[in-house]
C-alpha cells in the first residue's frame, strides 16, 4: 500500500536510491534569435540517433544539506510503499511571488507509471492551496522528454527556457538546456 508522508531527515540518505537521472530518445531542439527588435525562442521535439542515459551524478554533501533545511517546512513529501521510499517531492514556498517552487521531483524506477508521481504531485497542489500559493514552478531539461510530458499531463506549461543555467556551454550543440514549467492554481486546487 502506498502511502504519503513527510520527509524527514533520517529519509534524506535514501534519496540516492531516487534521485537518479533517466533516458533520453528525444529531446527538445532549442532555435534562438535576438536583435534589437526580437528575440524569439523555438523549441522544437526531436529524435536523438541513439538514446541516452543522463545521470544526476549523486547527490553532494551542499544539496544534501539544502534539502535538510527544507525539511519541516510542510512542502517536502516521500512516497512510502512497504517501507521503501518510492517517490520524493521537495519543494519550498516562494513567499515573494506566491509560487510553490519544485526542487526535486523523482520516483524510484522500480515504481514508475504506477501512479507515484501523481499522487505527490496531487499532494504538492494541495500543499499549495493550504498555503494561498497560486502556482507550482519547477525545472527540467530539454532531453528530459519524459518528465515534460509528465508534466503537462498534470496541467503544467512551459513557461521558460535558460539558456546558461547550468553553464555557459548549456546552448551549445548536444547539451541540456533548462526549461521552466508551471502550473497555476485555482483557490479550489483546480
Amino acid at each position: 500500500m502506498m502511502k504519503l508522508v513527510p520527509l524527514t531527515l533520517s529519509q534524506l540518505p535514501q534519496l540516492h536510491d531516487i534521485i537518479l537521472g533517466y533516458t533520453a530518445s528525444e529531446k527538445y531542439s532549442i532555435e534562438y534569435q535576438e536583435t534589437a527588435e526580437e528575440t524569439v525562442f523555438r523549441l522544437k521535439l526531436v529524435s536523438l540517433p541513439e538514446a541516452v542515459d543522463i545521470s544526476y551524478g549523486g547527490i553532494d554533501d551542499e544539496e544534501m544539506a539544502r534539502y535538510a533545511k527544507l525539511v519541516g517546512n510542510g512542502c517536502c513529501f516521500v512516497a512510502v510503499a512497504d517501507g521503501q521510499l518510492a517517490g520524493v517531492a521537495i519543494a519550498e514556498p516562494q513567499t515573494w511571488n506566491q509560487t510553490l517552487w519544485v526542487w526535486d521531483f523523482h520516483v524510484a524506477p522500480a515504481f514508475q507509471r504506477q501512479g507515484v508521481g501523481r499522487l505527490l504531485m496531487e499532494k504538492l497542489v494541495e500543499t499549495a492551496v493550504s498555503h494561498k500559493l497560486r502556482a507550482l514552478v519547477c525545472e527540467t531539461q530539454s532531453h528530459n522528454v519524459p518528465a515534460i510530458r509528465f508534466y503537462r499531463s498534470l496541467g503544467f506549461k512551459l513557461e521558460g527556457v535558460d539558456l546558461s543555467y547550468y553553464t555557459n556551454e548549456d546552448y551549445e550543440p548536444k547539451q541540456n538546456v533548462a526549461v521552466f514549467m508551471k502550473r497555476r492554481i485555482a483557490p479550489d486546487g483546480s
